[in-house]
């Protein structure tokens, strides 16, 4: 990015905010997202500058990301929600194999199940002891690909062999996957989704991919490509309900069978074997550092009262919403930054206001939110119109202090003597800079976070909702000189 030119005013100003700012970092000093002073504080001023806001659909969620200590959640069944509308997930993976021959030859196999592991979080009514989900497992008819290489996205899909299912419909009560957490602290009542496959369907794709290793040079990746994967999904698109899990493929145990996402297949050896021996066990497992996988996650919003907000033609809307990706995103603009007076700034906080008649649960609001800048025709230097830009507070990019700065989380305020809750995030250099380019307007794109893929949700007053207490606002606090 090219330098910007500064006057010789705006470059003391702005060293002397950075210092301000760095210190402050280190001394926590700075004024914290949590309270802004009021006017009335001793050597401070304020400015507030309105919005403009809007809500769009952001889709492109990347779910196939693998970075080491994260877990992998997928959510997986169908959520409605009277608002918002409906949500449909999916999960897509490969398994691996620590025995590259066929075991089963000439041996019994007595049954195969299919081990999801329950990732401790379900979005939506999570106390239901009633709601129920059907799921149903597939074969994949198309390889996912070398998990280093590939990248999948919220709506990417691939196709499954529905003519000949790996199971039956499988009803799962919901409340029930966390009550084996901990039970004994045997590893095989590790909490879990457990489906039971048909052994005919599944046979007919394992038996050809292990055949296929007794010659094999790269055992590994001859499997993966010749044992495309399963994806499990809801078994009937059409019947939501008030909550949905999420499963967690990279394993909650100690790596053992009833840890990470697998296939446990039970058999015998039918010479000398009598009733009551125990049947042996092979594990086919998904492996992050070789498999691949990813969430499909789809929205219908058509019938639902969301469906207006997204499609609205108003110059600035009332009533602005979000949900983790992928999902309902806010664009926000900020304009009269040339109306700011060149000074020592403090801080420059966003705020939006959460709606309270529609966020009383707030266990489905968002955790945080994140945003981006997106440029115009002038600014930044060196990005093009349209063009996202990571936000000048957010550097260094490599750290997550500046993020811990910047914040984005929700916050009990008192504004005009009403108790609210919103989110704050905290632009002081950002506003800085778009002074001293002479920009007069900061352009936000602010989405959800990404660890539980599309859950969460909120809504926000919008730049022109009727009590202007819950506009969305930019308030600048200086530093001022006392005699």
């Amino acid at each position: 990015m090219k330098r910007h030119s500064f006057s010789i005013p705006l470059i003391i100003a702005a060293l002397v905010a950075a210092v301000i700012i760095q210190s402050g970092c280190r001394e926590n000093t700075l004024i914290r997202s949590k309270v802004l002073p009021a006017n009335d504080t001793v050597g401070l001023q304020t400015y507030t500058l309105p919005c403009i806001t809007h809500t769009y659909y952001d889709p492109y969620a990347i779910t196939s990301t693998d970075i080491g200590g994260i877990p992998i959640y997928q959510g997986v069944g169908v959520y409605t929600d009277p608002f918002f509308g409906t949500m449909t997930g999916a999960t897509y993976f490969n398994l691996t194999t620590n025995d590259y021959f066929n075991v089963f030859t000439g041996l019994t196999v007595d049954s195969a199940i299919l081990f999801l592991p329950y990732g401790g979080f379900t979005f939506g009514d999570s106390t239901n002891q009633s709601l129920t989900q059907t799921y149903q497992a597939f074969y994949l008819l198309d390889t996912l690909g070398d998990p280093n290489v590939v990248t999948y996205y919220a709506n990417s899909t691939k196709p499954v062999d529905f003519s000949d299912p790996l199971s039956d419909p499988t009803t799962v009560n919901l409340y029930n996957l966390k009550d084996s957490f901990g039970y004994n602290l045997v590893a095989v009542n590790n909490p879990a989704m457990r489906m039971k496959l048909r052994w005919p369907a599944l046979s007919k794709h394992l038996i050809p991919a292990l055949n296929i290793l007794a010659t094999s040079s790269n055992p590994t990746q001859d499997f993966l490509n010749a044992f495309n994967g399963i994806c499990v999904m809801p078994a009937n698109t059409k019947q939501g309900t008030g909550a949905i899990p999420y499963f967690r493929l990279d394993g909650i145990g100690d790596g053992g069978l009833y840890s990470q996402a697998n296939v446990l297949i039970y058999y015998h050896d039918p010479a000398g074997w009598v009733a009551g021996d125990t049947d042996l066990i092979e594990e086919y497992y998904f492996a992050p550092s070789i498999c691949s996988h990813f969430n499909s996650i789809t929205r219908s919003y058509s019938r639902y009262p969301v469906n207006n907000l997204l499609h609205s033609s108003a110059a600035n809307d009332s009533v602005i919403v979000l949900q983790n990706q992928p999902g309902a995103s806010l664009d926000v603009v900020i304009p009269g930054i040339k109306s700011l007076p060149v000074g020592v700034i403090n801080n420059a906080q966003l705020q939006i206001h959460l709606l309270p008649a529609y966020n009383a649960d707030t266990t489905l609001l968002p955790e945080r939110m994140y945003p981006i800048g997106i440029a115009n025709a002038n600014y930044p230097s060196g990005v093009g119109a349209g063009g996202q830009y990571n936000l000048a507070d957010r550097y260094p990019v490599t750290s997550l202090t500046p993020l811990a700065y910047m914040d984005g989380f929700y916050h009990p305020l008192t504004v005009n003597g009403v108790s609210q809750r919103a989110y704050t995030i905290n632009l002081p250099r950002e506003v800085l800079n778009s002074i001293a380019a002479k920009n007069d307007t900061i352009h936000l794109h602010i989405s959800g976070t990404q660890d539980y893929y599309g859950a969460f949700q909120m809504v926000a007053g919008g730049g022109t909702y009727a009590d202007s207490n819950y506009r969305p606002k930019l308030i600048v606090v200086y530093s001022k000189l006392n005699n």
